[in-house]
């Protein structure tokens, strides 16, 4: 069983030869999301003030299907909220029903992606964006890549290009399918509204623009690509 209060609370494997980039960087090492590695995740989020918002999210926003629902009904503070996402994600991880991807620098967790199928990240269906663009999706299984998250002392250094393409990676061992991602295209708000990607990093490992999906200060896209 997985312990949330190891460490108190305050408010996967080796991927390697990817057939776009097989060779990460020297100094950064990955391993999938699990019970195993449940540890590092927690030690990543618990930074507070380093992760942007990734110490009350926790990733489990892309995780709910709707928030209108009274089950999903947010707490009233992002203390209270990070208790309750801290709570669920062990809770989908213990079940295997989370995924993702941590980047390690001299074993340190100091990076993180998230993906999974569709049914684990239900959250886009739900809003009236996306579901205005009435995309298809044919016959493969479609896959999501929707959340980076960055130790500040990190950015820049390609730590989110790491860990999306050892995502890419892993999906491809799952049986791959078509890849949806949902990255900003511009903002001017800030690093904590970029945690989607950005349109160039996807571009370099050959995603393709399918449609606007938001607009405003803070702008993004749908991208696809098969694996």
């Amino acid at each position: 069983m997985i312990d949330i209060n190891r460490y108190g609370f305050s408010p996967v494997g080796d991927n390697r030869g990817f057939g776009m980039s097989a060779e990460f960087p020297a100094e950064y090492s990955t391993k999938e999301l699990s019970k195993r590695t449940w540890s590092d995740f927690e030690k990543l989020f618990l930074k507070q003030g380093v992760v942007g918002d990734g110490w009350w999210c926790w990733c489990m926003h892309h995780h709910v299907s709707s928030y209108s629902l009274p089950e999903n009904q947010q707490p009233r503070t992002r203390a209270e909220r990070a208790v309750r996402n801290h709570r669920q994600k062990a809770e989908l991880v213990e079940k295997g029903c989370a995924h993702g991807i941590l980047v390690y620098a001299k074993g340190e967790p100091v990076g993180w992606c998230q993906y999974g199928p569709r049914e684990e990240l239900p959250r886009v269906d739900n809003t009236q964006n996306y579901r205005r663009l009435a995309l298809e999706g044919g016959t493969e299984r479609l896959w999501r890549i929707t959340c980076f998250v960055v130790d500040k002392q990190h950015r820049r250094r390609g730590v989110a290009s790491v860990a999306l393409k050892a995502a890419l990676e892993a999906i491809r061992k799952k049986g791959g399918g078509l890849v949806e991602a949902y990255p900003v295209s511009k903002t001017d708000q800030g690093s904590n509204y970029m945690y989607c990607g950005t349109v160039k990093m996807f571009e370099k490992v050959g995603f393709k623009t399918i449609a606007p999906l938001s607009t405003g200060r803070t702008a993004t896209v749908v991208m696809r690509r098969p694996i």
